[in-house]
């Protein structure tokens, strides 16, 4: 009974452009990190992948409700951010030519990505009734 109504829910908030936005954003950045994770192999892969796990769990803890979900776009945002930090000031990374600054462009590029997913979502919160919104 619950599952069938959390459907007709998802259903209905699927309704907004700003949803579906949110969610086709979100989901071209995961498939992004994936793909530049696999193609670059350089041994950092492991947190890139457990950025996008923490968007499934937060996704799921916000029960796909459009608030919550921008919430947690802008938390995996700021990881995504902070990964890209730590990999820059890793001293393997020192060693590669522009190294450092490749580590930081492409954790700047994706986490602004995922606040741009957020953006979406938050748009699609502010027209949906409070009904709708995650309990903070």
């Amino acid at each position: 009974m619950l599952s069938v109504g959390k459907a007709l829910e998802a259903k209905q908030m699927t309704g907004s452009w700003g949803y579906r936005a949110g969610v086709a954003v979100a989901v071209l950045t995961s498939f992004l990190t994936v793909w530049t994770t696999i193609v670059r192999d350089d041994g950092s892969g492991a947190g890139f992948f457990l950025v996008i796990m923490a968007a499934g769990v937060g996704a799921f803890a916000a029960w796909f409700r459009p608030a919550g979900m921008a919430r947690t776009m802008i938390g995996v945002a700021f990881m995504q951010a902070m990964h890209g930090i730590a990999i820059a000031t890793a001293p393997v990374t020192a060693q590669v030519p522009d190294g450092p600054f490749r580590a930081l462009a492409f954790g700047g590029v994706f986490a602004a990505l995922w606040l741009a997913s957020a953006a979406f979502f938050w748009t699609a919160a502010r027209g949906k009734p409070e009904a709708y919104r995650a309990v903070a």
